[in-house]
């Protein structure tokens, strides 16, 4: 007779050997999907263009999903751009661009890694979508051709610092701060109390210097006069068919479009392979999509109550 626990134990053997199947059949097919990638093809054909894109806000360090949604890191984006740029089977790259701005600083460690790759030989060309603006248009203008959509928001030449001050508001509760510093301007922006105006000159200073970077890039990839520049960049937004009218971008078109124009300056012929550096997983899109939409909320929030973001040295 066989007893109730060798069935049990059979069982188990069963749904174990059923689980080693599965994942013997994943691997085969990943293997099998490995070696049909255009990775291996494209380097027997001699030449691809590869795709980067950018989304979201642009920050320094590594790419994530911040409170708004998901974030470009300059780092993963520069490494990208590196790789692509040092690969000899890659003839052309494209930045597709989906980001209302960012840092100052990671948007310029992009505008130079753009400039590295067109140095080793490398078309680049930008494909804008929703939105390239402000730092997204900086990096944008530091390729060989930029394309946009009659409807893309693009422009936003400027530069921002904000803060909340809410000194008041604790008095009011009764709540104060010690500060103990190594030098008056320590604490240079404090929302804790009021900024004098000798700190906000300073401030300004700041932003004026790094708007100036910001103008010469502009006028350097545009191939434009400073002067003609400045008349443009005073933080104001263009449609993409305004922007090709201002010479802020070159063609009017869509991702299709760029790849087109990307493999006719590359020289490629017929029907051009892309290769995408950088993909996200199901699962990243997944909770990218859902940091978005709790982003949002949270915006909504505070607008509805009146308070304002805190952007910090952000184009």
């Amino acid at each position: 007779m066989v007893s109730f626990k060798a069935i049990i134990e059979d069982k188990k053997k069963g749904i174990a050997l059923f689980l080693l199947g599965i994942c013997l059949a994943s691997t085969v097919i990943g293997i099998a999907i490995i070696a049909r990638s255009p990775f291996d093809r494209d380097g027997l054909s001699g030449g691809k263009i590869v795709l980067i894109n950018i989304e979201g806000s642009i920050v320094g360090g590594r790419s994530g999903f911040g409170i708004f949604g998901l974030e470009s890191g300059a780092d993963d984006i520069a490494e990208q751009i590196k790789r692509a740029g040092e690969d000899s089977s890659v003839k052309a790259i494209i930045l597709r661009i989906n980001s209302p701005g960012g840092s100052a600083a990671a948007s310029q460690e992009l505008h130079e890694e753009v400039h590295k790759a067109r140095g080793n030989g490398k078309i680049v060309v930008a494909s804008m979508s929703d939105v390239a603006a402000s730092g997204g248009y900086y990096v944008a203008c530091g390729a060989d051709k930029i394309v946009a959509n009659p409807g893309t928001i693009t422009g936003s030449i400027g530069v921002i610092f904000s803060q909340l001050q809410y000194s008041e508001l604790l008095e009011k509760y009764g709540v104060r701060s010690n500060v103990i510093k190594s030098g008056k301007y320590k604490d240079l922006g404090s929302p804790l109390r009021n900024m004098t105006e000798e700190e906000r000159q300073i401030l300004q200073e700041m932003i004026d210097d790094i708007y100036s970077q910001f103008v010469h890039a502009v006028a350097e990839g545009r191939q434009m006069n400073e002067s003609e520049v400045l008349e443009l960049a005073d933080g104001r937004i263009f449609t993409g068919r305004q922007a090709k009218e201002l010479g802020l971008v070159d063609e009017l078109g869509n991702f299709q479009d760029a790849v087109d124009l990307a493999a006719g300056l590359a020289g490629l012929k017929g029907k051009p392979k892309v290769v995408e550096y950088g993909k996200k997983s199901p699962f990243e899109s997944f909770f990218g999509i859902f940091a978005r939409e709790l982003g949002h909320g949270i915006a909504e929030t505070f607008l509805e109550t009146g308070k304002q973001q805190v952007g910090l040295g952000s184009l």
